[in-house]
């Protein structure tokens, strides 16, 4: 997170966050970086602010920042979960959606319950259907996030985490 004790920068930490926000946030538009809290700036803050149900006074007071920086912590950590990947992950993922992130999203569930066997493996198709939707609503449950049965940032890392620690542990293993 960036220091917002220094007026002169403060404004350019607010514009980067708000930035880094503008990638999950659809209703945040992405503006540079130029650190001139112009009626853009508190503009875009006041949009921020109503989508995390904060009185919207284009204010960068306490806890609008603490709410920056606890949905701007969870997009820097939903960015470093996708390294290694060809694209980035378009949340939610739910059913209707179709293409490489859902395809993506099948065959690590079908590895996985391989490990959980309460974990129906859906068939690897690139269609978000009902199969899908319910593995990963039964691994939202076994992960202590909301059965929702579709796919957000949270639900996306939990998923991602398991498979990946579980994909070095058996690499390690195969020696």
């Amino acid at each position: 997170m960036y220091d917002v004790t220094d007026k002169k920068n403060a404004v350019k930490a607010l514009q980067r966050c708000l930035l880094e926000l503008s990638r999950v946030i659809p209703s945040l538009p992405s503006h540079a970086v130029d650190g001139v809290f112009s009626e853009t700036t508190r503009d875009d803050l006041m949009i921020f602010q109503h989508h995390a149900g904060l009185p919207e006074t284009g204010v960068a007071d306490e806890a609008t920042w603490r709410a920056i920086k606890l949905e701007y912590d969870e997009a820097v950590a939903d960015r470093e979960c996708e390294k290694g990947l060809p694209f980035p992950m378009p949340f939610p993922l739910s059913i209707g959606a179709r293409g490489t992130p859902v395809y993506l999203l099948q065959a690590v569930i079908g590895d996985l319950s391989d490990v959980y066997r309460s974990v129906p493996a859906p068939n690897v198709t690139g269609h978000y259907g009902t199969p899908t939707a319910f593995a990963v609503g039964l691994l939202q449950r076994r992960y202590g996030l909301p059965e929702t049965g579709s796919v957000d940032a949270a639900t996306w890392r939990a998923i991602h985490s398991d498979y990946t620690a579980r994909t070095r542990l058996s690499e390690s293993t195969d020696v």
